[in-house]
């Protein structure tokens, strides 16, 4: 077709109204939901098929009209280069780390936000500095300061965003984000370790972290917040306790990401209490006060979430170790099952340990490669949910993990090994559901359990029959509804006997 003056008039005579609309046939799924069951990895955020990003290169028009929908799912990428502006920072900046050292300060604007990332700066420094001289005997100059404040992730996490917000603001796209993904690259072990620690020195990573989500939603309210890190960031970045540094850490090296999906229901929407209001960022509560743990100001407690998706990529090389099971990954799935957990919440000195954050939470859905069934003991769950989401087998999709496939990466694992494991999670969740007494007194809101693997599991190496793991203990109250769904039939107490 050849494309004329005329053509191109006409088109650009539409109202920008009817621009929009046309453009929304073009909006799809975002990447980061689609591949939310896939392995997590990078690959997470892509798409070969970027119409909108496409349509926003015509014009200036296009753009600004496009814009909206570029942006109703955001992504924040806080592992990307740090732009040449931030060496004129006057906190983090060289020069500025430089007058540091020489003991005096550079001025600047006494705004709340900056105050705290001054505040945060100076206990990294203070920790590096510290490090360096029970390691060497020496005092660290400012150049390895200011590598090491660099490699910290201080700049990316308050410039990172300060920069995101700053371009949102200036495209009035503040009420048109409804989806953001956070990002971080990957964090080598031997620099962090994870909270909780002997010292509390490395507080500053948990500060840094509070001071974002706070800051974030005074300005942004979306219904649904990802975070795609490796295990010891995702520690940090959601304020949790996830575990001391144990033996067997080795095993879990193929861990490159976890992803943490956080949702509101559409129905239960409300307002974030912090949206448009300054944030008080000295009385931000941003440590767990215990193992397992959530501070007060985790992006956990900030808002009611009420789904929560946890995809924790492949258990694999774990099953190599002689001590199957005892060692588990850093996980931030302990904390969250903690903080559910009936239990008193003061010391004998009335001494608050720990806020209990997720009120709301309805539906959790958890995703991994052959996890061991100690990370899935669900008991403490099953009280508050409606609905149960496990894939514990490695997604039957197109761009779903090769693990099984791959003789570099399955190495000299016993598959076998792994078939038994993920046969023992269901069998475990089975056996709580059968004790998950119904009475007047006691109705569980459990109403659905959905089990992805049993496409797997009816042709797996054990040969059983996967209803036979799942459905005998309650028959009567779990009729099976479709491939690996099972729905609570029964809800008065007066059908099952006491």
């Amino acid at each position: 077709m050849v494309h004329t003056p005329h053509s191109a008039s006409s088109i650009a005579l539409l109202p920008e109204e009817v621009l929009l609309q046309i453009f929304t046939y073009l909006d799809s799924e975002s990447p980061s939901l689609r591949n939310l069951r896939v392995e997590p990895s990078l690959r997470l955020l892509y798409s070969d098929v970027r119409p909108l990003k496409h349509s926003s290169c015509v014009s200036t028009t296009w753009r600004r009209v496009v814009l909206p929908l570029l942006f109703k799912d955001a992504r924040l990428r806080l592992d990307a280069a740090s732009p040449p502006q931030w060496l004129d920072c006057r906190v983090c900046g060289p020069v500025a780390l430089s007058c540091h050292s020489n003991g005096t300060d550079l001025p600047f604007p006494e705004f709340s936000i900056e105050q705290y990332h001054r505040d945060t700066v100076e206990e990294a420094m203070a920790y590096f500095e510290k490090q360096e001289h029970e390691a060497e005997g020496t005092t660290v100059s400012s150049l390895q300061l200011s590598g090491n404040i660099m490699f910290s992730g201080v700049p990316q996490l308050h410039h990172g965003l300060s920069d995101f917000l700053r371009f949102v603001n200036a495209n009035d796209l503040e009420s048109k984000i409804q989806s953001l993904i956070v990002v971080t690259g990957s964090t080598p072990s031997s620099k962090f370790d994870r909270f909780p620690y002997t010292d509390t020195d490395r507080e500053w990573r948990y500060r840094c972290s509070a001071a974002f989500w706070a800051h974030l939603l005074s300005t942004l309210d979306p219904t649904r917040i990802a975070i795609l890190a490796p295990p010891m960031d995702m520690a940090f970045l959601t304020n949790c306790a996830i575990g001391a540094r144990g033996p067997g850490d080795w095993a879990f090296g193929d861990m490159e990401f976890h992803v943490l999906d956080l949702r509101l229901d559409a129905g239960s929407i409300c307002p974030s209490p912090l949206l448009g209001k300054p944030v008080e960022y000295s009385t931000l509560d941003h440590t767990p006060r215990r193992f397992p743990g959530i501070a007060g100001t985790s992006v956990l407690s900030l808002r009611p979430w009420t789904q929560i998706t946890i995809n924790e990529g492949s258990f694999l090389p774990a099953y190599s170790s002689d001590e199957l099971g005892k060692h588990g990954p850093p996980s931030v799935i302990f904390s969250i099952k903690d903080s559910l957990t009936p239990r008193p919440t003061y010391t004998a000195s009335v001494q608050r340990l720990s806020h209990t954050p997720l009120p709301s939470l309805r539906k959790f859905s958890y995703i991994a490669i052959f996890p061991f069934s100690r990370n899935l003991d669900f008991r403490d769950l099953l009280p508050q949910l409606e609905e149960l989401d496990l894939q514990l087998a490695p997604a039957l999709s197109p761009h779903s993990s090769s693990i099984l496939s791959d003789p570099q990466r399955r190495g000299d694992v016993d598959l076998l090994d792994c078939w038994t494991e993920l046969e023992a999670v269901y069998e475990q969740l089975a056996a709580q559901l059968a004790r998950s007494r119904i009475t007047e007194e006691n109705v569980p809101h459990l109403k659905r359990v959905v089990c992805r693997d049993m496409s797997y599991m009816r042709r797996d190496p054990l040969g059983r029959d996967p209803d036979s793991v799942f459905t005998p203990p309650f028959p009567r109250v779990w009729p099976f509804m479709e491939l690996g769904a099972y729905a609570r039939f029964m809800m008065n107490a007066s059908i099952v006997p006491e």
